[in-house]
């Protein structure tokens, strides 16, 4: 599997940090210089639903919205967990762990100034006992001295490991206490071979949807960066959740290929009931230790010969 993200993060440089649990050790380290940034934009573009609009009638109640905090809090001690690779990818520093038991992680984060909740030790515990490894993330300081703030893309960043099948780590968003409630949403692109295309296991959730999928015409390959070739097949799916109800990860599957475009309702408010001057929300994310909204890019292709 090869696996293309590109965090954004708006702040102090010091205060970012991600973990990404992948089942294997690395098959093809952190890079960032094969793939395009707006590949992100291309998968996007072609494979945008159809769009219906909806009308609906604002109240006073609606025009009002609420906030939520934080915690930080530190870990236990055992053995410290193995270093397997680690380098520099972009503005980002990377570590690739193996660790041995749930405590052992923790004390990690704690010693490398990663701050977590204390919610976290059951989800890292899901990943030690899976054997899966750990590959924390922090904005290089070399990069951005002086604790300088930043605001932009931190990649893309594109790694590969062996997997039996393309799977959706959502456990871990579970290890961000912060808004244990609140809804999270994944939208993932998947690029295969052309006969076969991504999809969910057999499921009647709601919060699994496929939107597109649709062959990848020849003049298009380009702007993949690399992530795509002849013949090959993109998909996008979303996955829906709260952080506080994901017990697992969400394996994914592969099925015969089916040309399919969805189509996306479009809310459009009217607030001409409002008794107050209109409020506009704006939503944005931050990228943090465990708790994860991304817009991700999975590339699953079977070996060819």
């Amino acid at each position: 599997e090869t696996y293309a993200f590109q965090p954004t993060f708006c702040g102090t440089a010091t205060d970012f940090g991600l973990i990404l649990p992948v089942p294997a050790q690395l098959s093809k380290s952190p890079d960032n210089t094969t793939t395009d940034p707006q590949a992100f934009a291309a998968a996007a573009t072609l494979s945008e639903p159809y769009k219906h609009q909806v009308t609906e009638q604002s109240n006073v109640a609606g025009c009002a919205t609420t906030g939520s905090g934080s915690e930080n809090l530190a870990g236990g001690t055992d053995d410290s967990p193995a270093v397997v690779a680690s380098g520099r990818v972009g503005f980002l520093d990377w570590v690739e762990l193996k660790a041995s038991t749930e405590s052992s992680f923790t004390d990690w984060l704690t010693a490398n100034g990663y701050a977590y909740s204390s919610a976290a030790s059951s989800v890292f515990s899901y990943y030690v006992t899976k054997g899966w490894y750990f590959l924390a993330f922090r904005i290089s300081q070399a990069a951005v001295s002086g604790n300088g703030t930043v605001c932009r893309a931190l990649g893309p960043v594109v790694l590969s490991f062996p997997s039996s099948a393309p799977v959706v780590p959502s456990r871990m968003a579970a290890a961000d206490s912060t808004g244990a409630y609140s809804r999270v949403t994944w939208r993932i692109f998947g690029i295969t071979d052309g006969d076969v295309q991504l999809t969910f296991p057999a499921t009647n959730s709601y919060d699994q949807v496929l939107w597109y999928s649709g062959a990848i015409k020849d003049a298009d390959i380009a702007s993949f960066g690399g992530l795509a070739q002849s013949g090959d097949r993109l998909t996008r799916l979303t996955y829906s959740f709260y952080k506080a109800s994901v017990t697992a990860d969400v394996d994914l599957a592969l099925a015969p290929a089916k040309d399919y475009r969805g189509t996306e309702d479009v809310v459009v408010h009217d607030d001409s009931a409002c008794s107050i001057r209109p409020y506009s929300r704006s939503h944005s994310g931050l990228l943090s230790l465990a708790g994860l909204s991304m817009v991700a890019l999975f590339a699953w292709r079977r070996c060819r010969s």
